[in-house]
């Protein structure tokens, strides 16, 4: 009943394309309101700034999780920012928040841009809409996932759906390109920049710390961890993609406002399932659709 009423109003407003259309005006609409400050949002640039202040031959000096400017991606990451870093950083803001804005615009999703903590993440410069863009794609090109990887980490649990699924030449695609990538860096930038990293990883795995408002705090990621393998479980069985991005969003390593915005994968990925007739279970040959 409520699915058909759905419809109705979808059909009512010219379908899903024109709703996506309106729901990407808004979005751009709200975008310009809060960059110029007409909507009161108390946003700042610290994480463009912690990627435009990092120096690719020492990204981890006082890198404590928390801390101004702190970086804690793979070193290879900081050896990629390293000829954007100099530009000014009003410059590299901008640069930064467009490859977002371009990103979402490509996959066809920049009506996505109205899902709670989209806006926010461009305007603070996190990496969240670029993953919630490489889960989408990664469905079709696996070894996108690398970018997961050598990011946040922990999102990666939404492997699983290839593992499920028993779809193991996408595994190794992700192993292989993961690989080729930590090798060229090695070779150009040497190895102690990666065993720093892996340093990093596991003092931050030690601490406790998550993000608080209004006094209220997600569960610690150990608590988050099982709950996100449940879920991209039950949805690589079902065939319901949109819930991978749903696990990578419980199982990052802090979940702040801005981490919603991985969110943005869902409604594509929703919509993309929709035009499957009935679930295709692992071990089933029939692909699924391409994301929207």
């Amino acid at each position: 009943m409520i699915g058909r009423r759905v419809k109705g109003v979808i059909g009512s407003v010219g379908g899903w394309r024109q709703v996506r259309c309106s729901l990407a005006a808004i979005g751009v609409v709200l975008l310009a309101l809060v960059v110029l400050g007409v909507i009161p949002y108390d946003l700042h640039p610290n994480d463009s700034h912690a990627y435009w202040a990092v120096d690719p031959r020492n990204p981890y000096r006082g890198a404590d999780l928390g801390a101004p400017d702190a970086f804690l991606y793979a070193p290879v990451v900081a050896q990629v920012l390293g000829p954007l870093t100099t530009l000014p950083f009003e410059a590299f803001r901008i640069v930064w928040a467009a490859l977002s804005l371009g990103a979402l615009t490509a996959a066809g999703a920049l009506y996505t841009l109205v899902v709670p903590g989209v806006i926010e993440d461009v305007v603070r410069g996190n990496i969240h809409v670029l993953l919630a863009v490489a889960i989408m794609v990664g469905f079709r090109l696996p070894g996108v996932w690398a970018a997961v990887l050598l990011t946040k980490v922990t999102p990666g649990v939404g492997l699983l759906w290839f593992a499920v699924r028993r779809e193991w030449q996408a595994l190794i695609q992700v192993a292989a390109v993961t690989a080729v990538v930590i090798a060229a860096s090695v070779v150009l930038c040497g190895l102690q920049l990666w065993l720093d990293w892996f340093k990093l990883l596991a003092t931050s795995a030690e601490s406790p710390r998550t993000y608080t408002y209004l006094g209220i705090a997600p569960p610690p990621l150990v608590i988050r961890m099982p709950l996100a393998v449940a879920v991209v479980a039950w949805g690589a069985w079902a065939n319901r993609r949109w819930t991978v991005p749903i696990s990578a969003l419980l199982a990052l390593p802090v979940i702040w406002p801005s981490g919603f915005a991985l969110l943005a994968a869902v409604p594509p990925l929703w919509l993309a399932d929709r035009r499957v007739a009935r679930p295709n279970r692992p071990g089933e040959v029939r692909p699924a659709p391409e994301a929207a």
